[in-house]
């Protein structure tokens, strides 16, 4: 019994000494395809290998060759090979973390060290360590040798090719797609690495851009995850959540997804784009707060020169005057309504213009129209028709340059007789050819013709460099006031349908996108890519800009309503539709905070001290206001929520209803009272500029 057991230990020392040798056994690529086609065949039990002569005869017969393949399968397995073989070409194969690390070997090789998260880890080269090695590492599998050096496919760490290992065990490797392995054994001597495949230079482009892609474009990654209640306010503000929170609301925290803002994206891209057009386009108005004063001796509509004076708002936005502002599509009321003040105006304008008269100087040095208290009684002779028979008798007229007995197009006969009112009279686009026509008011020489001058529109005859000065509009085609529409010309954009009825109802959406100046360009820009970039990767690009413009539009509303003299852009009620975003998470996630007292107390001091800012000229706080209290409605409908039970659930879902309703109901009484019934305020005028000297909030006069 002592001798068994002495001779079982000698042969056990023996084999410690000695292991066997490993195994390679890569069964054939047409015995691969028959074990897909016609299920697991039995594998063969190959022997050990040895190094004498004994080995070669242990070696078994030669097999039977085998079977022929169908040629359908052939074409398949071809087939198959080819497409394998495309897709790794053009990088989009399954070995696509592979192909990560090779864009960052070949972004390193190209243009230097990348940073620290980009890097991989440094191995050990098979020469360095062997299984004598005080170091031993262990390898749970063998990864493909391509792919040593980072993380497999699986997300494990790289090991190194060399690990402790059973001497009794037998590994037997195949790697999908190829037919490459990598053993390393005690008694070889080397290890045996297969030869890297050359990539080509498209291959590792294709793959780097679609990285890029990924990361500019694909989903965020769990680390940038937006988490409800905190986002980039939280983080300024430090707030933090309650320490035991329930697993339902866990579950609902970790159930949101962060979106990409493709709409702040898109919304700066624009702004950024039309403030840099508009500003190289229409240059610079003053710089300031109050009004800029020009003056200037000028010929207005008679034979010498007056002093005149030519005033602006000052802008201290850095950007384009009020006026240029207005004809690229500012929010302006007379543009979008009829303004019943203007209305007055102009139909003041008409009567004084049915009393007017042409003015002919005695010297021959020129004639315009005006009235008979304008017209020197002993330089100039006033030409009036009284019952004077014309082609009918006539009691309105003269003017200077037009008479219907000698204009041919539209010539006055019947049935389109000229009427007995030159506030009717049309644009004589055809006069009689005749130099001397008989008649003093169309032989003389004509000084002035109608000009729209200031940002109301208001006509004036006077002559084209008093007009140039005033940065007016001059009609040299028309010889009357009546003939021409200066608020269409002032407003430009697209021409109204009714010459008389402004209808750019357009501007309310259209005046979100620009921009006063450059300065103010850049706030918009600054607050869009924190908080409005925020919110969106909360709630996603469809309900932040439904809350974005719908907040802008009502509040455009309401300030044309209440302040309708003044020209605003910018998208102020936009953003503060925004900060009332703010406000509705966080009641939304009231229960779940440590202090949301102290929270909204940081964000009224926010909105307050805009508020505030509100009160100087140029920012529309009556947009402020309007704009806040539609986004708070519109952020309680669209807003993503978390309820803390049945009854929160429920009594949510209520809030969303009733906000709708109360913002529909808000924004119809808007429409009411700004087309139907329009209503003045005057006391509103102090909540968007508030009089801190006597020209601080100077208006144009009409």
């Amino acid at each position: 019994m002592l001798r068994q057991l002495a001779e079982e230990e000698d042969s056990q020392g023996d084999s410690r000494k000695k292991p066997p040798s490993i195994v390679i056994s890569i069964p054939p690529q047409n015995e691969q395809q028959d074990e897909t086609d016609h299920g697991p065949a039995e594998q063969p039990v190959s022997p050990p290998l040895k190094n004498d002569a004994s080995h070669m005869a242990s070696l078994p017969p030669a097999q039977s060759p085998p079977t022929p393949i169908h040629w359908a399968v052939r074409l398949r397995t071809f087939c198959k090979s080819a497409l394998m073989s495309t897709a790794q070409w053009f990088g989009v194969g399954d070995d696509f973390e592979l192909w990560q690390r090779k864009s960052r070997l070949h972004c390193s090789k190209r243009f230097g060290k990348l940073k620290a998260q980009y890097r991989e880890p440094e191995m050990f080269t098979g020469t360095d360590q062997g299984l004598d090695s005080p170091t031993a590492h262990k390898m749970a599998r063998i990864v493909e040798p391509l792919a040593r050096e980072g993380p497999d496919e699986r997300g494990h760490p790289a090991q190194t090719p060399h690990s402790e290992t059973d001497p009794t065990q037998v590994a037997s490797v195949t790697l999908e797609g190829s037919s490459q392995s990598t053993v390393t054994h005690q008694d070889a001597g080397y290890n045996h690495k297969p030869k890297r495949m050359q990539e080509s230079v498209a291959r590792m482009s294709i793959q780097a851009t679609c990285n890029l892609l990924n990361r500019c474009c694909g989903p965020p990654d769990s680390k940038h995850k937006r988490q409800y209640g905190m986002g980039v306010v939280g983080k300024w503000m430090k707030r933090h959540y309650k320490q035991s929170v329930s697993s339902n609301v866990q579950k609902q925290l970790d159930d949101y997804h962060s979106y990409r803002p493709y709409f702040t994206y898109w919304i700066t891209f624009v702004h950024i784009l039309i403030t840099l057009l508009t500003c190289f386009t229409y240059g610079f108005a003053p710089i300031g707060f109050a009004q800029d004063s020009t003056t200037e001796l000028v010929r207005k509509n008679k034979v010498y020169y007056d002093s005149v004076s030519y005033t602006q708002q000052k802008n201290f936005w850095i950007g384009p005057s009020s006026e240029d502002l207005i004809h690229l599509g500012a929010k302006f009321s007379p543009c979008i309504r009829q303004d019943p003040q203007i209305v007055s105006l102009i139909q003041t304008a008409k009567g004084l213009e049915r009393e007017s008269g042409c003015c002919v100087q005695n010297d021959n040095s020129g004639c315009v129209q005006t009235l008979r208290s304008d017209c020197s009684r002993i330089l100039a002779t006033f030409v009036k028709w009284h019952n004077e028979p014309v082609d009918i008798i006539r009691s309105s007229g003269a003017i200077c340059h037009q008479d219907p007995r000698v204009c041919e197009e539209p010539a006055s006969t019947e049935p389109h007789r000229w009427p007995d009112d030159i506030t009717q009279w049309p644009v004589c686009t055809s006069p009689h050819k005749a130099k001397n026509t008989g008649y003093s008011h169309m032989d003389c020489n004509i000084i002035g013709r109608p000009c729209c001058i200031g940002a109301k529109g208001r006509c004036e005859i006077s002559s084209r460099e008093y007009c140039s000065f005033m940065h007016g509009y001059f009609h040299e085609e028309a010889t009357l006031c009546s003939q021409v529409h200066c608020l269409d010309e002032v407003c430009g954009m697209l021409p109204f349908l009714d010459p008389d009825v402004p209808d750019q109802f357009y501007r309310l959406i259209l005046s979100l996108f620009l921009h006063a100046g450059l300065l103010h360009c850049l706030v918009s820009v600054a607050f869009q890519v924190t908080i409005l970039r925020d919110l969106e990767k909360l709630a996603g690009w469809v309900r932040i800009s439904i809350i974005y413009i719908l907040s802008g539009i009502t509040g455009n509303l309401a300030s044309a309503q209440f302040m309708p003299s003044r020209a605003e852009v910018g998208p102020a009620g936009s953003q503060f539709g925004l900060l009332a975003c703010l406000f509705v998470e966080l009641f939304q996630s009231w229960q779940m905070l440590e202090k949301p007292w102290r929270a909204f107390m940081q964000l009224m001091c926010i909105v307050a001290f805009l508020f505030l800012c509100g009160l100087m000229p140029w920012i529309d706080n009556i947009a402020h206001v309007f704009g806040f209290l539609s986004g708070l409605l519109l952020s309680f409908s669209f807003l993503p929520y978390v309820t803390f039970g049945t009854f929160d659930k429920y009594r949510k879902r209520l809030l969303i209803v009733i906000s709708l309703v109360v913002y529909i109901v808000l924004f119809v009484f808007l429409v009411i009272w700004f087309y139907v019934h329009p209503i003045n305020w005057p006391w509103l005028e102090y909540l968007t500029c508030f009089p801190f000297s006597s020209k601080f909030c100077e208006k144009y006069a009409l």
